[in-house]
């Protein structure tokens, strides 16, 4: 951070996860699948939950959009690009970006064995990734992905985009499965989606 004084003041907090969810919402739950829920105010306690626990935990400098359209190979070495979005967040967000990326599907053994890898390095860091931050981070990542996905195609009238929405949606229902009991109502919502 002292390298980078400018992203004490960019934190990736519980306003940013409430963006991303109310993002989610209008532009793809609304936008794109043209669902209305009758319960939103459930729907909104189980979002102001997500985004409280996920901005609990430590932060640290992040990509915020680390994924593989990000990496581009120069000369043999992977460069990262489009990193505007750096700030302060949680170290999870940037592993589940890429290890449960919609753009490209990475087998599970491949994606187990990179993760295992960093959850060893992160180790000796004091930014351990904790298996419930990882969980919080895949659900946050997939929802503002698919927000994303609507209004890049719905808006900016980019409609590739639409091609990622079917693994974007089977992603994010792999991820809700694993939290059905913590957020009944959004687990509903995307098993219809």
């Amino acid at each position: 951070v002292s390298e980078c004084p400018m992203l004490q003041s960019r934190v990736f907090d519980y306003e940013h996860f409430s963006w991303e969810t109310s993002y989610f919402m209008e532009r793809f739950v609304e936008g794109i699948r043209g669902i209305k829920i009758k319960n939103i105010a459930a729907l909104d306690d189980e979002f102001h939950r997500l985004a409280q626990k996920a901005d609990s935990f430590p932060k640290t400098i992040i990509h915020r959009d680390f994924q593989s359209q990000n990496i581009m190979i120069h000369k043999g070495i992977p460069r990262l690009i489009d990193y505007q979005s750096a700030r302060m967040g949680l170290p999870a967000y940037d592993v589940a970006s890429i290890l449960w990326d919609p753009y490209y599907r990475l087998e599970d053994d491949m994606r187990e064995r990179l993760l295992e890898y960093y959850i060893n390095k992160m180790k000796s860091t004091h930014f351990p990734i904790h298996p419930k931050t990882l969980i919080l981070c895949r659900l946050q990542r997939h929802i503002q992905a698919l927000g994303a996905y609507g209004f890049l195609s719905a808006v900016k009238g980019k409609k590739y985009f639409l091609k990622h929405v079917p693994e974007g949606i089977r992603l994010l229902k792999e991820d809700v499965s694993r939290v059905k009991n913590d957020y009944p109502v959004l687990y509903g919502l995307v098993m219809e989606l």
